[in-house]
């Protein structure tokens, strides 16, 4: 991340009558990328479907492809898989892993059924329905980052900062209140500003000026420090999902038109702590932990139509537009605070209340699919998509006036000047050899930034088989792939570089009946 987002960030973060969290592109990327992800068939050949058809992911590439399907189809695919996560933070790295099974044992990629209805007609002879739960992007996660700031930006500073112009008598706690009765109050009535600085008050980070008078608006810091020692967890789960409900005809044996109303689901849960140490020796406060854990709920729409066209009995073109995703995103938080102190104090504020601020939109850049394949007979496949999608497009929106329009505007500038278009193939081919099959694929995207071709830029490659049992067909498949990330440390506006490698395993079944 350059100077500029920093920039907007730290004002943001200094802002003392603001009541939404800092929303950045970090969190537009998470919601508006999808990853290759379904049936273990699709999974198999990395996804290169779009003029294929025929599998009820490929339908949520190109909904034309429904009337691929010769008769009624259910299917339904299981997936687990593991990451290697390794982050440099002010070149100090750290190493972690996660396991899905760490979070959930079942989870279905897709879940999906497609009726189709043969017509003797010379036209539109074949119609078909199709109805399919999707999963777009899996949220499960575990990592750390952890070095020494010499930028000099401590958490103590975002306290003070949060504190400024917060009067001195609204933070404190009466005989007859509780931290969660004043926590929630502050929150109510004049903002997220004023918790913070009531987080840094009760836990003795911040000294106020003045502590005789109730209309103190300055405060000091008990810390003193040249750099500090960081150590930021962060703990995530959940996903991203898609029901589509599409249609689908082919006309004159040769062009398939379809069209898919998609609903999106976005389940998102993270639990970040920083652990800050590293104080002079003269320093009142030794150490300090802040804790935020976020619970986002989302829901959206999305509308794609698509076209193949088939040449003869082999070749198939296919051309896929999918609108951007109009997503509503709703964030909750709760926060706690753990300080130490040089004298042995240690002091603890927990309010346990969950804030909720207001809501917004991610709107995501549209997207075209262009997609070929060549199919010899019964003996195999070979297929390539290419993806365009201009990320510039990608920005944010508030829907009520509790939003702050001036933020929202610096990001989307930020977007609209630092993000481009990206580019997107896959390639994955098929080898049947009587009830059983053979798949391999590979796919790789260009980076959403221009000044960091490596950011945000997946590459991998894929593997899969399959049996028929005399009709009930049980597919694998594996996926391996990397990708680097630039991630904010939780209150500051450092950025660690998180390098990702993801093994993924899905076992699917498909049923055909008349």
């Amino acid at each position: 991340m350059n100077s500029y987002i920093s920039k907007i960030l730290l004002l943001f973060i200094l802002s003392l009558a603001l009541n939404i969290q800092a929303q950045n592109e970090e969190d537009g990327l998470r919601y508006a990328m999808d990853d290759v992800t379904g049936t273990a068939r699709f999974t198999g050949m990395s996804g290169a479907f779009s003029s294929l058809g025929g599998d009820m992911s490929a339908v949520g590439l190109n909904p034309a492809g429904l009337t691929t399907f010769s008769t009624n189809r259910l299917s339904a695919a299981y997936s687990f898989f593991g990451l290697k996560n390794s982050t440099d933070y002010f070149n100090n790295s750290a190493h972690r892993n996660y396991n899905s099974f760490d979070d959930k044992f079942f989870d279905f990629d897709n879940l999906g059924g497609a009726l189709v209805y043969k017509s003797d007609t010379d036209d539109w002879n074949k119609i078909a329905l199709g109805f399919n739960y999707n999963k777009s992007a899996d949220y499960g996660n575990n990592y750390r980052m952890r070095g020494l700031n010499t930028n000099g930006n401590s958490v103590t500073d975002y306290f003070i900062s949060q504190a400024q112009g917060v009067s001195l008598g609204d933070i404190k706690v009466g005989s007859n209140e509780t931290i969660a009765d004043v926590y929630d109050w502050l929150g109510t009535n004049i903002g997220y500003n004023a918790q913070q600085a009531f987080l840094g008050y009760q836990s003795y980070i911040l000294n106020p000026v003045d502590p005789n008078d109730d209309n103190n608006i300055d405060y000091t810091s008990s810390a003193s420090f040249t750099n500090v020692q960081h150590d930021n967890k962060i703990n995530s789960s959940g996903d991203k999902s898609f029901m589509d409900f599409s249609f689908a005809g082919t006309y004159k044996k040769h062009l398939q038109l379809g069209a898919s109303l998609t609903f999106y689901t976005i389940d998102y849960k993270e639990h970040n702590s920083i652990f800050e140490t590293g104080y002079n020796s003269t320093s009142d406060l030794k150490s300090l932990k802040l804790s935020n854990t976020l619970r986002v709920e989302g829901s959206g729409v999305q509308l794609k139509m698509g076209a193949i066209y088939k040449f003869d009995n082999n070749l198939r073109l296919s051309l896929a537009y999918h609108t951007p995703q109009w997503l509503k995103i709703e964030e909750f938080m709760k926060q706690s605070v753990h300080t130490e102190f040089n004298n042995g104090d240690v002091v603890d504020v927990a309010p346990d209340i969950e804030n909720s601020f207001a809501p917004y939109r991610v709107i995501s850049p549209s997207k075209v699919i262009a997609g070929a394949s060549y199919v010899v007979g019964k003996k195999g496949i070979i297929s390539a998509d290419y993806t365009y999608q201009d990320f510039s497009n990608l920005h944010f929106k508030e829907i009520d006036s509790d939003a702050d329009t001036d933020y929202f505007d610096g990001v989307n500038d930020y977007i609209s000047n630092h993000f481009q278009a990206v580019h997107k193939v896959n390639i994955g081919g098929e080898l049947r050899l009587s009830e059983l099959s053979l798949r391999a694929g590979t796919f790789m995207s260009t980076s959403p930034y221009k000044q960091n071709d490596k950011l945000y830029a997946p590459k991998g490659y894929s593997a899969g088989l399959s049996y028929d049992f005399d009709g009930v067909v049980v597919d694998f498949a594996w996926m391996h792939s990397d990708m680097q990330m630039q991630k904010t440390v939780l209150t500051l506006p450092d950025t660690a570089t998180l390098n990702q490698i993801k093994n993924k395993f899905v076992l699917g079944v498909r049923y055909d009946f008349w």
